[in-house]
């Protein structure tokens, strides 16, 4: 039987390995700690109390802007309180991009487009007409001016 030694060379090797693969971090705090400590919203964007870290946040979101909450109550009221609002969420690199309508029986029927970046997690919403992302706010005083 062989035995295996462990050279001074090979030892140096895995030590070297091992730090590098903890990079300095000493900090025993998982990533999860962290994420659910991200800052909320920045400056001149969507009023959100919670940072977004979840499909369901990002949901919860954008149902709380009053421009989503009146078409949503206006989808309630002509589908007799079959439906609501509905989202098609797709993850890109930098984004996640929603879709928000009406999913109709034979089609999605889209009200507005959003994207919210998944650093800052600021929303940004589509202006057909302009074809420009824009904050909620934004958005909101547009609608009021074509009204």
């Amino acid at each position: 039987m062989k035995r295996f030694r462990l050279t001074p060379i090979l030892f140096l090797l895995l030590i070297t390995i091992a730090s590098a693969c903890n990079n300095g971090n000493t900090s025993s705090t998982p990533v999860t700690d962290t994420i659910k400590k991200a800052p909320p919203v920045v400056a001149d964007t969507a009023k959100i109390v919670a940072p977004i870290v979840t499909e369901n946040d990002i949901l919860n979101a954008l149902n709380a802007l009053p421009f989503v909450k009146e078409s949503n109550k206006l989808i309630d009221s002509v589908s007799h309180h079959k439906h609501g609002m509905a989202f098609i969420i797709d993850s890109a690199d930098a984004a996640y991009n929603v879709r928000a309508g009406y999913d109709r029986d034979d089609r999605f029927e889209t009200f507005y487009t959003f994207s919210v970046d998944k650093k800052t997690r600021a929303i940004k919403v589509l202006d057909v007409i302009a074809d420009e992302m824009i904050t909620p706010e934004e958005f909101e005083m547009r609608q009021k001016d074509k009204h």
